[in-house]
């Protein structure tokens, strides 16, 4: 390699996948192009803006708790310090074009804390792998046996 300087931005930028680096309380500090994407929300609706305003409950499902689900997630990653894993969950996303109607969605979530020099956590990196996909072959695969 000639050129030993890095551009650990654009690198985090053009990462395959859904990132996000967020402050512990969940206010967005930067998204790569993957998470823009999978949210169906541009840079300028999501930075400075806290993740649970800009993506609420569904309140025509009130019992989904991905919301919840991700929000013990947040805190497990604040208290231990440590990266805390997901299974799928169900987090709905209201569509961008049509306020007021969900999308249901399940996402495949992974938080870990990044810290400053002195150990101290000053963000989480949301790595959110949209995999709706998934679980609904694996429910047409049960509907097929039926």
């Amino acid at each position: 390699m000639t050129d030993s300087t890095i551009n650990y931005q654009e690198v985090f930028r053009s990462t395959p996948g859904a990132l996000a680096l967020l402050t512990p309380d969940g206010v967005y500090l930067d998204v790569n192009d993957g998470y823009a994407e999978a949210t169906g929300r541009g840079k300028e609706q999501l930075l400075g803006r806290n993740l649970f305003e800009v993506f609420p409950q569904n309140p025509d499902d009130p019992g989904v708790l991905g919301p919840a689900q991700l929000k013990e997630s947040f805190d497990a990653v604040v208290s231990t310090g440590e990266r805390d894993i997901r299974m799928p969950l169900r987090y709905d996303v209201e569509d961008a074009g049509r306020p007021g109607e969900f999308e249901e969605r399940y996402w495949s979530v992974i938080n870990t804390p990044l810290r400053d020099h002195s150990g101290q956590i000053v963000m989480i990196m949301l790595r959110a792998d949209e995999v709706t996909h998934i679980v609904n072959q694996g429910r047409n695969m049960l509907a097929d046996q039926g």
